[in-house]
């Protein structure tokens, strides 16, 4: 279980902020990849548009990518030419409009990208993303530690037998 305190002081860097707006007012926003690279996995999202109308509740999706995955896809995408590396979707979840949503991301790799969809149907967006700096712990590396720990003092008094 992820321990983590996130109401400290500090905790909290704010990584992304843009206006989005459609190239024009009759289309929609296009998805942005956020343009970096992050080791975090748990983000504060904020999604806010002045011009929603009252219904609106979804702002979008904020997708969790992984870069560089080396896969033979000529096994799916027959007949086209083999591209060594791929970026795959990991995990995306919804991110409500004109509030701000815990984001928490299984931690697979040590570098993903963001990317956000928004709605069809949004012409402008506020978007902001908040990465979690401050101190996490795993309940469950600590209690493997703790039975290593353990394990070490049951040999080390059987070895002296």
């Amino acid at each position: 279980m992820l321990n983590v305190n996130l109401t400290q002081l500090g905790s909290w860097e704010l990584t992304y902020f843009q206006k989005l707006q459609s190239p024009s007012g009759n289309t929609s926003i296009e998805s942005v990849e956020l343009p970096y690279l992050t080791d975090c996995h748990i983000f504060l999202v904020g999604a806010t548009s002045l011009r929603a109308k009252p219904t609106w509740y979804r702002a979008g999706w904020l997708h969790q990518q992984i870069n560089g995955v080396a896969v033979d896809d000529t096994v799916v995408f027959e007949g086209l030419e083999r591209i060594p590396t791929t970026t795959v979707a990991a995990t995306q979840r919804v991110i409500p409009l004109n509030s701000m949503q815990l984001v928490i991301f299984p931690h697979l790799t040590s570098a993903a990208q963001l990317r956000f969809e928004p709605v069809r149907w949004l012409r402008e967006l506020t978007l902001g993303v908040w990465e979690y700096r401050g101190v996490q712990s795993d309940s469950t590396e600590e209690l493997l530690q703790t039975v290593r720990t353990k394990l070490e003092t049951i040999e080390f008094k059987i070895d002296q037998l």
